[in-house]
């Protein structure tokens, strides 16, 4: 087990954006006691996972400035093999990616949202016994591409709103893969990673980049070509609130 979230609550989302405060950040839920409550929504709607209608796992929120009673952390899914959850809450991703690093690399003293250039941060950089640095850039990929049963579906990245679909879903994403190529010249660097974590366990297949973004396929290649090596870690979550490590995945490299 890597992590155990505070006290879940069932709820249903009524209402993404709510209805009294205009913001994609802020959902209107009901509880299971008939609550009505304010939620932040973190990961916005999540391509559908936090919608009307859909059921939740929500946190109590803790600061003293939160204009919202509750902070949403799972959704609840259901396919013909069961029910599953997903993990919805982008930072949670982010705290388990920092457990996850000794899969990277043992015997080195970690960093985290570390400026590497004028204009760029990363998420780690690790400093080895031979004082070489390790590069690793997180990415959260909580989108499943099909509804295919679970030994053939993946997870897809990135996927999200975009005003052009000729734009990157991401344009932080691109310049990430390109800084970590970058960062391959320098002569203390000993790897480079692009780490992927998938908070949900039913894409066996693994993960994907989304072909609709040629923009980002094309610099994640570039930055496999000079060197830069991608991971795919997937997480468990439970309605109790654990989260485990469930495996790591294929990542499938397309062609641009």
């Amino acid at each position: 087990m890597l992590h155990t979230l505070p006290q879940l609550y069932k709820a249903q989302v009524i209402n993404r954006p709510s209805k009294s405060i205009k913001s994609p950040y802020v959902a209107d839920i009901l509880l299971e006691d008939g609550t009505e409550a304010l939620c932040h929504t973190p990961g916005l709607g999540c391509s559908g996972l936090v919608t009307s209608g859909r059921i939740i796992y929500v946190t109590k929120s803790t600061g003293a400035k939160s204009k919202t009673a509750y902070t949403a952390q799972i959704s609840l899914n259901t396919d013909s093999e069961g029910q599953y959850f997903v993990g919805i809450h982008p930072m949670v991703s982010q705290y388990m990616a920092a457990k996850l690093l000794p899969l990277i690399s043992t015997n080195v003293v970690w960093k985290s949202e570390v400026k590497v250039d004028t204009h760029t941060r990363l998420d780690f950089v690790g400093t080895n016994p031979m004082g070489r640095k390790l590069y690793v850039e997180v990415k959260n990929a909580m989108i499943s591409v099909s509804s295919k049963n679970r030994a053939e579906r993946r997870a897809i990245f990135p996927e999200g709103y975009r005003k052009n679909k000729t734009d990157a879903i991401s344009p932080r994403a691109v310049k990430h893969a390109e800084t970590l190529g970058k960062l391959l010249e320098l002569p203390d660097t000993e790897a480079a990673y692009l780490l992927f974590i998938v908070p949900r366990n039913d894409c066996d297949d693994g993960l994907e980049l989304n072909l609709s973004d040629p923009i980002y396929c094309k610099a994640v290649n570039e930055a496999i070509a000079k060197g830069v090596k991608i991971r795919v870690f997937s997480l468990d979550f439970q309605e109790n609130g654990a989260i485990e490590f469930y495996k790591e995945l294929k990542f499938h490299l397309p062609c641009v």
